[in-house]
């Protein structure tokens, strides 16, 4: 009796055990599991950003040879610090650049612009089709709201600039191409066309980036 008593005790402590075993290594399994799709998943969505950035390139490279401008560029309105009334302040960088020959980048210098300092622009962008920035025929008064000072400063003549919106018709930056030279009407009427066309297509890539 005893001897069965210690048998069955035996089984009892060994079941015990496996079953402890089963659980501790099963969830081991299950959080490597969950782990590689984590893995997979950043991955997958690091992929997608890499194909995104390639096709707004490539995007912007043709436009630069359609345009025929010196410059062409997507500027995305982002968060920046947060202000002492807790709120942030709203700013807005070059994300993408195309350069024509003997071209100089500027894309370092426009990072994190304070949207307060370009409220015309912005403004212009929500409410026109397309704003075109004239460095000979600007209006002094309102010339720090628009930018000018900085196309002056690259030696930008004209600069045409195209809102971006989202999926959902937000609007989360601009495109633009620059001239150090002035276009005349029909290279100007085309740019205003083919960037456009970028400005829809850079939207929806945004979206998903």
């Amino acid at each position: 009796m005893l001897k069965m008593i210690s048998n069955h005790g035996l089984a009892i402590v060994m079941s015990g055990l496996v079953l402890y075993f089963a659980v501790k290594f099963g969830n081991i399994y299950i959080e490597n599991l969950k782990a590689k799709r984590g893995a997979k998943s950043h991955d997958e969505l690091a992929a997608l950003r890499h194909q995104v950035s390639t096709t707004i390139q490539t995007l912007l490279d043709r436009a630069i040879l359609r345009t025929r401008g010196c410059r062409v560029y997507v500027f995305e309105f982002h968060n920046g610090s947060i202000g002492m009334g807790g709120l942030p302040f709203l700013k807005m960088s070059c994300i993408y650049e195309a350069l024509g020959e003997s071209v100089k980048s500027v894309a370092r210098g426009r990072e994190n612009m304070s949207m307060s300092l370009y409220s015309t622009l912005v403004e212009s962008l929500y409410q026109h089709p397309f704003v075109i920035l004239d460095v000979e025929n600007r209006q002094p008064e309102i010339e720090s709201s628009l930018g000018y000072e900085t196309l002056i400063k690259w030696g930008v003549i004209v600069s045409v600039r195209i809102k971006i919106t989202d999926i959902n018709r937000r609007a989360i930056g601009f495109v633009g191409v620059d001239y150090t030279e002035r276009p005349d009407d029909a290279t100007l009427q085309n740019a205003i066309s083919v960037m456009q066309d970028v400005a829809v297509e850079v939207g929806a890539l945004l979206s998903v980036k």
